[in-house]
Parts: C-alpha cells; sequence; structure tokens
C-alpha cells in the first residue's frame, strides 16, 4: 500500500495532467451536448407550431373538428342519395310492347300491348284491340307483378317479357 502511495506522489503530475485532460474532454463533450439539445429543442418548438402559427394540438383539434363536418356531410349525402335511388326505382323504367293480329279476319297486326313497370313490378299493360269497325284501348294496373284483372295471353307474355328485363 506505502508502494502505490508512493508512486501516486512521484507521478502527480502526470495524474493531474490526466484529470485536467478528462475535464477538458468532458467539458466539450457537455458542450456538443448542450448544442444538439438546442438545436433538437428548436426543430421540437417548429414541429409542434404548423405554418399559420398554432401549436400542434390545437392544428389536430382543428382537423378533428373538419373531419367530423365532412363526415356528417357525408351522412347527409348518402341520406339524399337513398332517397334518389327509391325515387329511381319508383320511376316507370321497364316495358315491352308486342304486336299481334287479335282477329284472323282483320289482316295485319294491328293490334298491341305494352307493359310499363318499375323496378318494383308496379306499373300498367296498355293493350289496343284492331277490329274492322272499330279500335278499343283498355289500361290494366300491375302492382307487384300481378293485376287483378285477368289478362290475355298477350298481356302475359309482354308482362313476363318487361319482368325479366333488368334486375330488381
Amino acid at each position: 500500500m506505502e508502494s502505490i502511495r508512493q508512486y501516486i506522489m512521484t507521478n502527480i503530475d502526470m495524474f493531474a495532467l490526466i484529470a485536467l485532460a478528462m475535464i477538458i474532454l468532458l467539458g466539450i463533450w457537455n458542450t456538443i451536448l448542450t448544442v444538439q439539445m438546442s438545436s433538437t429543442g428548436k426543430k421540437y418548438k417548429r414541429f409542434m407550431r404548423n405554418s399559420s402559427g398554432k401549436n400542434l394540438e390545437t392544428a389536430l383539434e382543428e382537423y378533428m373538428e373538419s373531419v367530423s363536418k365532412v363526415l356528417n356531410k357525408y351522412e347527409n349525402v348518402e341520406k339524399k342519395l337513398e332517397k334518389l335511388q327509391e325515387q329511381m326505382d319508383r320511376g316507370l323504367q321497364r316495358w315491352s310492347a308486342l304486336r299481334y293480329n287479335a282477329f284472323s279476319d282483320t289482316g295485319s297486326d294491328l293490334s298491341y300491348s305494352i307493359a310499363i313497370l318499375d323496378n318494383f313490378y308496379n306499373g300498367f299493360i296498355m293493350t289496343g284491340i284492331y277490329g274492322r269497325n272499330e279500335t278499343i284501348n283498355y289500361a290494366k294496373p300491375i302492382i307487384a307483378g300481378e293485376s287483378k284483372y285477368p289478362l290475355s295471353v298477350e298481356e302475359q307474355m309482354v308482362l313476363d317479357r318487361c319482368m325479366k328485363k333488368g334486375s330488381k
């Protein structure tokens, strides 16, 4: 133990220089870290502020509010679209026509039946029967693809064709 003490005392100048060098290195390291921390702090402050000078929290709150407004508008548009789809489905969109000769003594195919339906198979069948002395026109209502009045073969044919057009 005495020899260690004597070694330190004889080389105290060298130990002092090593300690001084370590203090200087630690000081330089501390300065570098301080500069980096300051730079990081400035970057953080810049990050937390957007271009209009508001902080990030305020910007996020405003963004979430605008997203909420957009979602409300989207829901309103979706409801309007559903109403339009329902109105469109109720419009007369399907049709079928057939010309035929109702009586064998009249010649050409001058009689007709026309079915006009919406997407729920509601609508009407219009028929015109041509005879030598007169023409009779009448319509029969169709509800859900059915008529409460008896249908002729030709009327049933145009109704079936009309219902097969497109998809429900």
